[in-house]
């Protein structure tokens, strides 16, 4: 498969996740993706194929190499596309991954808006992110960061949690009009054992202009510092919360209980 195809024009025509792949036999964290997919075909009142976790098993035998091992590390992206409107729902759509754990520069865009149920899924009208996304490409940026009404609400690709001067990490809730991320529910479930209370809320001017530390969270990305913002720079030099949010990632893709192996044999 090649990159991914261009997106629907409704909504309600598909609805998608991306997981983590290994580049072998497994993907990462696969229940919790189809958890979601369901949650948000509900949202979009689409109806899911009753077998949709043999059907995309079968599609993913197209995009594995036949090789023995496991790495179980992230090396790309699957994208799992159903689309409400073919007669084969399932399509799987891969992409290497080529920017994680590194220091990157975002701008804002203004956020797409759509209706209530609609705003927050992972759904078939995705061109507004992907154009965000190209713009950040355009500007010599990494990311576009989302925002609605001067707080940021979700990246093209990637969640931005951000620490702030009394040590409290903020991130903006799916309520606020994000995707629920798959990577920072990782991230947040482990912070508070390792010193690092936090709590959802608006990621305004004033927050952001203040804060500590800021990282984007995302499947692809893994742990990005965000240094700059439209120029801006963006905290100091300490990067405490990037080191914790790499230790807990890696940590979660060595334990091999958290893949799945995708080939049926």
């Amino acid at each position: 498969m090649g990159q991914d195809e261009a997106a629907q024009s409704r909504p309600r025509d598909s609805v998608f996740t991306t997981v983590t792949w290994d580049g072998l036999h497994h993907v990462a964290d696969f229940e919790t993706h189809l958890n979601r997919l369901s949650n948000h075909a509900i949202r979009l009142r689409m109806t899911l194929p009753e077998n949709l976790e043999s059907e995309i098993k079968k599609a993913f035998a197209d995009i594995v190499s036949l090789k023995n091992g496991q790495l179980e590390q992230p090396i790309g992206l699957v994208k799992i596309v159903i689309d409400g409107t073919d007669q084969s729902p399932v399509r799987l759509l891969e992409r290497p991954i080529t920017l994680r754990n590194e220091e990157i520069e975002a701008i804002t865009v203004p956020a797409p808006r759509w209706n209530r149920k609609v705003t927050g899924t992972k759904h078939g009208d995705w061109e507004p992110y992907h154009q965000a996304r190209l713009k950040a490409d355009r500007e010599g940026s990494d990311l576009a960061l989302l925002v609605h009404e001067f707080s940021i609400i979700d990246g093209d690709r990637a969640s931005p949690i951000l620490l702030d001067e009394g040590g409290l990490v903020w991130y903006s809730s799916s309520e606020q009009g994000g995707v629920e991320s798959i990577t920072r529910s990782i991230i947040l479930s482990k912070l508070g054992e390792n010193g690092f209370p936090f709590q959802s809320g608006n990621l305004t001017e004033r927050l952001v202009a203040r804060a500590h530390e800021m990282v984007a969270l995302g499947s692809g990305m893994g742990a990005c510092r965000i240094i700059t913002i439209d120029g801006e720079d963006i905290g100091g030099s300490a990067d405490l919360l990037t080191q914790i949010c790499h230790q807990i990632l890696s940590q979660h893709y060595a334990d091999s209980s958290n893949w799945t192996k995708m080939v049926i044999e």
